[in-house]
C-alpha cells in the first residue's frame, strides 16, 4: 500500500491508467514534442480568456450587477492585462517548451481564483456549476495528469469550503454529486485526449525516424552506386581515390574522410586521399603497426567504431585525429586474406556512425579495395605493355628487314590486351562485389535477394570466359597464327551434338531447328574444335535473329569449290532460319569485327533473345576460320524486314581433303 501511493508508485499507476507504449521512442523525446505541442497553443488560449475576461466585464457592469461588482470588475480587468501580457510573451518565445504545463496552470489558477471570487461574493450555491465547468476545462488543458489532478483537487477544496460557508445540507448532495460528475467526465476526456496526443506524436516521431533512415539509407546505396561506377571508370589510383574520399564527404557532409594506405617500406601508412574540413596542405603520415586506430585496423582487419573520442582504449594518437573530431569509424580495405589500407571518417558530432549502418560503410570500402585490386592488375598490364614495345622497338632497330611485319604484331598485340584488359575489368568488378556480399551473409538460400547476387557471379564468371576465348580467336586469326588439327568427321553427326547445346534456348524460344539426314554426305578433314566454334555463332545467329516461334533448317550437299586455281571437291552447309533477315547492302560487312545491326548497347547476356546483342566478333570468327579450311562462307538473303521476316541463308563451303 505503502508503495501504491510513493511517487514512484502514483507515476507507474498513471501510467498504467494511461497505456503510456512508446514503441520504442524515448519518453523524454515524446514528452518535448507534447510540450511544443501545447506551447503553440497557449498563445491562443491566453488570447480568449482574457478576451472572456473583457466580456465577462461587460455583462457584470450591464446585466448582472452581483453584490461585490466593483471587486469582481477590477479582478477580472487585472486578470485579462495579465492574460494579454503573458500571451504577448509566450508567443515571442520568451519562454521554454518545458515550462508549457506551468504556462497551463496559471490560465487555469487565474480562472479558479475568479470562480471562487464570485462564490464568495455571491454567496450562492448554485455556481458550482462554474467549478464543474472548471474542472472539465482543465481536463483538456493539461497533458500532465499530475497537473489536472491538483486543479482537481483545488476546485474540490473551493467546493468543499464554499458549501461549509453558505450553503444548507440539503444543498451539499447535489452539488458535490454535479461536481464528482464533472470531475469524471472531465478524467475521461483527458485520459482520451493525452493517449491520442501522445499516440500521435509518437506516431509521428516514428515515421520521421524512418523516413530519415530511409534517406540515409537511399544516399548510402547512391554513393556506392557512384564509387562503383568509378572503379569501372577510372584507372589512375590516385585520382579514383580522391574522387571517392571528396564524394562521401559532399554527400554525407562528415567531418573529414581519409583514405590511409601502407608505404613501400611498410613502416609507415600516408593518407592517399583526404577530403573534408579538417584537411591540411601536408597529408598526415602515421606510424605502421598496432599503435593508434589506424595502425590498428591495418594491423588486426577488424572495423572500429568510436561513439565518443573517450572511448579510444589508449590507441588514441593526437596526431591522427582532426581538431574537431568527436566521433570515429575506421573500416580495413580488404581483399582477400590482405588488408590494402584503411578508410577513415570522423564527425564532429558525438555518435554520428550507427552500428547498423556499418555494413553499408564496409561495402564501400570493400569497393574501394576493388578498386586498389584493379589499379595494382591495370598497372601490372600496363607496364607488361610497354615491355612488349620496348621489345618490339629493340627487334626494329636489329631487323629492319622485318620491320612491317613486327610492327603488325606489335598492333595485334598491343589491341588484344588493350581490348582484353578493359573487357576483364567489368566481370571482375561484378565477381569482386558479389563474392563479398555472398561472404557477408548467411541466409543467402532462402532470400531471394542474396540469391541474385549468387546467379550474378556466375553469370559475370560465364561472360568473362565467352569473351577472352572470342578475343583470343580474333587474335589469332588476325595474326594468322590459328593452328589446325583436322581429321575426317562426319558432318551430320557433328552437327547434331552441336545443336544439343542449344536445346534450352530453342524451347524457352519455342523455336524448331531440322537437321536434315545427309545421307550421301562425304566424310571432310576439318579441325572440329575450329569447325565447332563456326557452327555454334551460326546457330547462335540464327536464334537471335528469328523471332519466338520461327523455325530453322540445316542442309547439306556435295559440291565442287576451287582451290589455287584447281577445282577440288566440298561439301556445302546451309543454315537457314525464318528471322528477320539481312539487308544486301550489309551482306558483307556482318562479316567484319565488331560490326552489329540494331541497337549495340544491349548486354551480350542476352545472346539468345531476339535480337539480343553481342561483341560482334561471332561472325568474324566463323568467316576467319573457314578461310583457314581453304573454304568459302557468305549470306544470302532478299531483305532486313521486322514485319514479313524474309529470313536468311548462311552458307559454308568446305574442301573434302
Amino acid at each position: 500500500m505503502d508503495a501504491f501511493f510513493s511517487r514512484a508508485g502514483l507515476r507507474r499507476s498513471l501510467n498504467d491508467l494511461l497505456l503510456l507504449d512508446n514503441l520504442g521512442v524515448p519518453a523524454e523525446q515524446v514528452n518535448l514534442a507534447l510540450n511544443r505541442a501545447q506551447m503553440r497553443t497557449l498563445p491562443f488560449m491566453y488570447f480568449s480568456i482574457a478576451s472572456f475576461y473583457f466580456a465577462y466585464i461587460l455583462i457584470q457592469l450591464f446585466i448582472l450587477r452581483e453584490p461585490g461588482l466593483g471587486l469582481m470588475v477590477a479582478v477580472a480587468l487585472v486578470s485579462a492585462v495579465f492574460l494579454l501580457v503573458m500571451g504577448w510573451l509566450i508567443r515571442n518565445g520568451r519562454f521554454s517548451s518545458k515550462r508549457s504545463e506551468r504556462l497551463a496552470a496559471i490560465i487555469a489558477f487565474t480562472v479558479l481564483v475568479s470562480i471562487q471570487l464570485r462564490f464568495y461574493l455571491t454567496g450562492e450555491p448554485q455556481q458550482v456549476a462554474n467549478l464543474a465547468l472548471f474542472v472539465f476545462g482543465t481536463a483538456v488543458l493539461f497533458f500532465d495528469t499530475r497537473w489536472y489532478l491538483l486543479m482537481s483537487g483545488l476546485a474540490f477544496a473551493g467546493l468543499i469550503h464554499a458549501l461549509l460557508l453558505f450553503a444548507g445540507p440539503e444543498d451539499w448532495r447535489y452539488n458535490v454529486v454535479v461536481f464528482l460528475a464533472a470531475t469524471a467526465v472531465g478524467l475521461v476526456a483527458h485520459v482520451s485526449r493525452v493517449r491520442a496526443y501522445r499516440r500521435t506524436e509518437i506516431l509521428r516521431i516514428r515515421e520521421q525516424r524512418q523516413r530519415q533512415q530511409l534517406e540515409r539509407r537511399n544516399l548510402q546505396l547512391r554513393t556506392n552506386m557512384a564509387a562503383g561506377r568509378q572503379i569501372t571508370s577510372i584507372l589512375d589510383l590516385d585520382t579514383l581515390l580522391q574522387h571517392i574520399a571528396s564524394m562521401v564527404w559532399e554527400k554525407y557532409r562528415i567531418y573529414y574522410v581519409g583514405v590511409f594506405l601502407p608505404t613501400g617500406d611498410g613502416q609507415t601508412l600516408h593518407a592517399a586521399a583526404e577530403a573534408g574540413r579538417a584537411v591540411t596542405h601536408e597529408p598526415l603520415k602515421l606510424t605502421a603497426g598496432a599503435n593508434g586506430h589506424v595502425g590498428w585496423v591495418m594491423a588486426y582487419g577488424e572495423s572500429l567504431n568510436l561513439k565518443s573520442m573517450a572511448d579510444e582504449n589508449g590507441r588514441f594518437i593526437p596526431t591522427e585525429k582532426a581538431p574537431q573530431t568527436l566521433s570515429e569509424l575506421l573500416l580495413p580495405l580488404e581483399m582477400g586474406e590482405r588488408v590494402l589500407g584503411v578508410l577513415d571518417l570522423q564527425s564532429s558530432r558525438p555518435a554520428h556512425f550507427l552500428q547498423e549502418e556499418i555494413p553499408v560503410f564496409q561495402l564501400l570500402a570493400d569497393q574501394m579495395a576493388v578498386a586498389l585490386e584493379n589499379a595494382r592488375l591495370y598497372a601490372e598490364v600496363t607496364q607488361f605493355n610497354q615491355q612488349l614495345e620496348g621489345m618490339v622497338i629493340e627487334r626494329t632497330n636489329e631487323l629492319q628487314t622485318a620491320y612491317s611485319h613486327l610492327e603488325k604484331l606489335d598492333r595485334t598485340k598491343s589491341d588484344f590486351i588493350t581490348i582484353a584488359s578493359h573487357e576483364m575489368l567489368t566481370p571482375l568488378t561484378i565477381i569482386t562485389l558479389n563474392a563479398q556480399m555472398f561472404m557477408e551473409e548467411e541466409e543467402i538460400q532462402t532470400d531471394h535477394l542474396y540469391r541474385s547476387w549468387v546467379e550474378g557471379i556466375d553469370k559475370g564468371v560465364t561472360r568473362m570466359r565467352e569473351v577472352v576465348e572470342t578475343m583470343l580467336d580474333i587474335a589469332k586469326i588476325d595474326s594468322e597464327s590459328l593452328t589446325l588439327h583436322k581429321a575426317e568427321l562426319d558432318l551430320h553427326f557433328f552437327l547434331q551434338q552441336i545443336i544439343k547445346r542449344f536445346q534450352f534456348s530453342l524451347t524457352e524460344r519455342r523455336l524448331s531447328l531440322t537437321l536434315a539426314p545427309m545421307p550421301l554426305l562425304p566424310k571432310v578433314a576439318i579441325d572440329s574444335e575450329a569447325m565447332e566454334k563456326v557452327f555454334y555463332h551460326l546457330i547462335i545467329n540464327a536464334i537471335k535473329f528469328t523471332p519466338d516461334g520461327g523455325k530453322i533448317v540445316i542442309n547439306g550437299r556435295s559440291t565442287q569449290l576451287a582451290v589455287n586455281g584447281a577445282t577440288v571437291p566440298a561439301v556445302e552447309i546451309v543454315v537457314a532460319d525464318t528471322g528477320v533477315g539481312v539487308a544486301p547492302e550489309l551482306q558483307d560487312l556482318i562479316f567484319e569485327k565488331f560490326y552489329q545491326t540494331g541497337e549495340v548497347m544491349l548486354h551480350s547476356s542476352g545472346k539468345t533473345k531476339f535480337k539480343g546483342g553481342g561483341s560482334g566478333l561471332g561472325l568474324s570468327i566463323a568467316r576467319g576460320i573457314v578461310v583457314a579450311h581453304n573454304g568459302r562462307i557468305w549470306v544470302e538473303s532478299p531483305e532486313y524486314n521486322e514485319e514479313l521476316y524474309p529470313g536468311s541463308q548462311f552458307h559454308v563451303v568446305l574442301p573434302v581433303h
